[in-house]
C-alpha cells in the first residue's frame, strides 16, 4: 500500500515539474539573441552566476541523494543483500578447498 502511494505521488512530482514551462516561454526564446549581443559581464557578475550554479549543482546532488536512500530504505528487499562476513568481504581464497568453501557459504548452498 505505502510502495504504491509513495509511486503514484512520486510520478505525480515528475509530470509537475516536467509540465513547468520556465525558459522555454516564447518571450524568453525571443529575447536570447538580444542577451547573446549585450555587453560583456563583470566578473564579480560571472562568480556570482557560476556561485548560483554551483549551488543548484549541489541542491540537485543532494535531491539524488535523499531520492536512492529513500529507494534503498522502502522498496529494495533487504533479503536479496544478506550480511557478509565483514572479514571475508576482501579476503581471496588461498585454495580450491577455500575456494568451493567460500562458494557455498556466500550461495547459502548448505
Amino acid at each position: 500500500m505505502f510502495k504504491n502511494t509513495a509511486l503514484i505521488v512520486l510520478t505525480a512530482a515528475i509530470f509537475i515539474f516536467a509540465a513547468q514551462s520556465g525558459f522555454c516561454e516564447p518571450d524568453m526564446a525571443a529575447q536570447v539573441p538580444d542577451l547573446a549581443q549585450s555587453a560583456p559581464m563583470s566578473k564579480s557578475d560571472a562568480i556570482v552566476k557560476f556561485a548560483i550554479a554551483m549551488i543548484g549543482v549541489m541542491l540537485s546532488s543532494v535531491v539524488i541523494f535523499a531520492g536512492l536512500w529513500v529507494y534503498n530504505k522502502f522498496f529494495v528487499d533487504k533479503s536479496l543483500f544478506p550480511n557478509n562476513d565483514k572479514d571475508d568481504v576482501l579476503n581471496t581464497p588461498k585454495s580450491v578447498d577455500e575456494a568451493v568453501v567460500l562458494f557455498i557459504k556466500r550461495n547459502k548452498l548448505c
